[in-house]
């Protein structure tokens, strides 16, 4: 490999390194698989246990993508979806909604929804849907 294809790779690396996902996942089992699996492919990821963390969260963070499971206790994902972007300025965040529910309106789309993965989930499907609802890495 030239220089010039090291120096390629390693932007092109570093541009996925810098990428925060913000997971919102009640059962801390399915929070640490997802945890491992992104932070093996090299994103940067905080989490939240339920909507109303992901909140606060919001306040000191600006995630890329948001992981979002809908049935929580607190705060669920519909309610969270319709709250989170007064903490943005209107602003959508990319979102992969992770559900044991699946059927989730067309309308959700405006909070920036880009897909629904089924639980139980293949781990290749995450990840595929993280790195696509990222524009510059699904570029």
């Amino acid at each position: 490999m030239t220089v010039e294809g090291r120096v390629v790779e390693a932007a092109a690396a570093s541009a996925t390194d810098t990428r925060l996902v913000l997971i919102v996942e009640d059962e801390d089992s399915i929070r640490e698989v997802i945890r491992d699996v992104l932070e093996d492919r090299g994103f940067r990821v905080t989490s939240a246990r339920n909507g109303a963390e992901a909140l606060r969260l919001l306040d000191t963070v600006r995630p890329d993508v948001l992981v979002l499971d809908l049935l929580m206790p607190v705060m669920h994902g519909w309610d969270f979806m319709e709250s989170y972007v007064d903490k943005t300025d209107g602003q959508a965040i990319p979102i992969v909604v992770v559900s044991v529910n699946p059927a989730l309106p067309r309308s959700f789309n405006r909070f920036g929804v880009r897909q629904v993965v089924s639980k139980p989930f293949d781990v290749d499907v995450l990840i595929d849907a993280v790195e696509h609802a990222i524009p510059s890495v699904a570029a």
